[in-house]
């Protein structure tokens, strides 16, 4: 879904809807992160903080299930917006301004790999670039795994009542190596794509006021804003 020109000039990127999402899920994904690591590494220096100023391993657990029920909270959200922006605003989820994965964004990224030795043009990139698609999906599918074995450590006794109990194992094991990856790829790659990179340094505030240059969309987005102004 595209957004049009202010008045002033500026293009809007992310509605207020997208803009409280992110604060939500970026305040869910932050207290699981620290709940989380300093359960699992108790016995850590670092996490003896945490689990003080949490009042101990059980207050700590409860915030981390706490945070737990905002972030996947969101992303139930996120998929009842994308069903009534399908069927009631009769809006298109597959098309070359959304967030979903198309043929082009391997094209686009063969050709941006190009770009960095030298060979090629920057491809013509629409709303959001391969990278940024491939966030937005690592989030989304990431969330409903750690969904689903958070909810298996969170009540064995109900999911041992009909499963194997090496079920909870697996869990565990799940739980924790998605949680590494998950927060690797945020605050590392996520962070270094898109606050970090020397044009926008130290931040891209467009995720938090909505808007951004008619000079960021022609340099980085110029798909989308032949889009808007024809």
């Amino acid at each position: 879904m595209s957004h049009g020109k202010t008045s002033s000039g500026t293009f809007i990127r992310f509605s207020p809807l997208q803009r409280l999402m992110h604060l939500a899920v970026m305040i869910g994904f932050i207290g699981l992160a620290v709940t989380g690591f300093s359960l699992k590494f108790s016995n850590q220096w670092w996490a003896y903080g945490f689990v003080w100023l949490a009042g101990g391993a059980a207050h700590l657990a409860w915030l981390h299930r706490f945070f737990a029920v905002i972030t996947y909270g969101c992303v139930v959200v996120h998929i009842f917006w994308l069903i009534y922006f399908k069927l009631v605003l009769r809006g298109s989820i597959t098309g070359p301004q959304s967030l979903f994965p198309k043929v082009r964004d391997i094209k686009d990224m063969f050709q941006h790999m190009g770009y960095f030795f030298g060979k090629r043009d920057t491809p013509k990139f629409n709303r959001f670039t391969y990278w940024e698609k491939f966030d937005y999906l690592a989030l989304f599918l990431g969330m409903n795994t750690m969904g689903l074995t958070g909810l298996f450590l969170w009540f064995p006794e109900f999911f041992t009542s009909f499963l194997p109990g090496y079920f909870i194992n697996l869990a565990q094991v799940l739980h924790l190596y998605e949680a590494i990856m998950a927060v690797a790829l945020k605050f590392v790659v996520h962070i270094l794509t898109t606050h970090l990179r020397p044009e926008i340094f130290p931040m891209d505030k467009s995720i938090f006021n909505g808007k951004t240059t008619g000079e960021r969309m022609m340099h980085e987005h110029p798909g989308e804003l032949e889009t808007i102004e024809t």
